[in-house]
């Protein structure tokens, strides 16, 4: 085999995956692919959004999330758009997760109770703040907490911080969730 064809054969054949995971047996080309995965297992989100306190497994994925705070949209991005209700997805498994809520169905069920969610994200972060130990402690009512994130939120119960506001009848909530629930019922009355 001549030395160009040779090359060219050995770069036309599939990438060997030899990293495989301990826990599903998954297996990746790459060790940091693996990386990556296993914190699936382990909840673990060690690049943190330094805006907002949310936390990513991979630097990729809070570079993406960084956009949300600067309005930008990353160029190339594959949007994966729900054909219910319009709303566009960085991801297939993201739009996979979203779909679940349409259909009302929750497949990734914790082990450790009778809790089900949209997605492994969920489950993943559901059993790192409930089932592991808990590192933070409130200061006023002695709850504890495996995330700092948690924590801060939780304290705005007793601080009756409030910074989530309607832009349509300024009030104001707790938690960003409690805000989108609001909108929705300004959404049903139109």
């Amino acid at each position: 085999m001549e030395p160009n064809t040779e090359k060219e054969h050995l770069s036309e054949s599939p990438v060997k995956k030899k990293f495989r995971c301990k826990l599903c047996g998954k297996e990746f080309g790459r060790h940091t692919h693996l990386v990556h995965h296993e914190r699936i297992h382990t909840g673990d989100e060690p690049f943190i959004c330094s805006l907002c306190g949310r936390g990513f497994r991979c630097a990729d994925w809070l570079k993406m999330h960084s956009n949300v705070h600067t309005g930008e949209k990353r160029k190339n991005l594959k949007n994966y758009v729900c054909n219910e209700c319009g709303k566009t997805f960085p991801g297939s498994t993201s739009l996979q997760s979203h779909l679940y809520k349409h259909r009302g169905e929750r497949p990734f069920a914790c082990t450790h109770c009778d809790k089900k969610f949209f997605s492994q994200t969920n489950l993943n972060r559901h059993h790192k703040d409930s089932h592991s130990g808990k590192r933070f402690c409130c200061s006023v009512c002695g709850s504890g907490f495996s995330r700092l994130t948690t924590l801060q939120k939780h304290m705005r119960i007793h601080t009756g911080e409030r910074p989530f506001s309607c832009p349509e009848c300024a009030k104001t909530f707790p938690y960003e969730y409690t805000l989108k629930m609001h909108l929705k019922l300004h959404a049903a009355k139109k």
